[in-house]
């Protein structure tokens, strides 16, 4: 895929918390190829560069992170205007958690609650700074919500203006589907984690050519395998924890 720069109410920034980040750079960099320079968006750690373009980002956990704490991925979406998003998320039943009105330059963040309580990020700038590849091998290319209050998914379209349809998950034949405004094609299915202990969260999937393969490496560099490769109704999965415990996901996606 061509260089991409998110628009509003696409994915911005994909970032690792974690508590060794030297460990988790060189577990990715081996299992993506991805290189490291700079600090990503968040002014935090280092972003993770695809074909020199931005893929991701690694940064260390606060010295306030309980002992032991694993690591997890976060996952930010653009905003136009920092105070337009926090009024239409409160209007929509989420919750403001953090929110930093302004850092190096221009830039914004907050990190936020839907009304179904899954947290996820918003990132506001006046430049080129974020994700500067999906939809190719090692980047991101396709989204989930997993959550266990699949009724309310449609804060999504309320706060985002994401359209919603039928479609297809990682896990049905037929899910809540979300498309996001754009150029690109980017979509986001829901899971209902109903009836389970798994805490609400989204996942990111990157694009791999092979994920039988892909399996087999993970485990080689310090990885665990969490789900083996499945064949589903989106193309063919994997899901995995890195040395951290923080899990990923993995597609041959079947619409490319």
């Amino acid at each position: 895929m061509t260089d991409y720069t998110a628009q509003s109410a696409q994915p911005v920034w994909l970032e690792l918390s974690s508590p060794q980040s030297d460990v988790s750079t060189k577990f990715y960099s081996e299992l993506f190829g991805w290189e490291f320079s700079g600090a990503g968006p968040l002014g935090l750690g280092s972003q993770a560069l695809l074909g020199g373009r931005a893929a991701a980002g690694i940064s260390p956990q606060p010295p306030q992170a309980p002992e032991g704490q694993p690591g997890f991925w976060s996952v930010y979406f653009r905003a136009e205007s920092l105070d337009t998003f926090l009024t239409a998320v409160d209007a929509s039943g989420g919750q403001a958690m953090t929110v930093v009105p302004e850092f190096d330059g221009e830039a914004s963040v907050a990190l936020v609650s839907d009304s179904g309580g899954t947290a996820f990020g918003a990132l506001t700038f006046d430049d080129s700074r974020g994700l500067g590849t999906v939809g190719e091998l090692g980047a991101a290319v396709y989204f989930e919500l997993h959550t266990h209050s699949p009724e309310k998914a449609d804060f999504y379209s309320e706060v985002f203006g994401w359209t919603k349809s039928t479609g297809t998950s990682t896990i049905r034949e037929e899910a809540q589907l979300f498309t996001m405004p754009g150029d690109v094609d980017l979509t986001a299915a829901v899971v209902d984690l109903s009836g389970t202990q798994i805490p609400s969260h989204w996942e990111a999937f990157y694009m791999v050519e092979d994920v039988d393969a892909f399996a087999q490496k993970v485990p080689e560099l310090g990885g665990a395998l969490l789900v083996k490769p499945t064949n589903t109704p989106r193309g063919r999965v994997a899901k995995f924890i890195d040395p951290h415990n923080a899990a990923f996901g993995v597609i041959e996606p079947n619409w490319l």
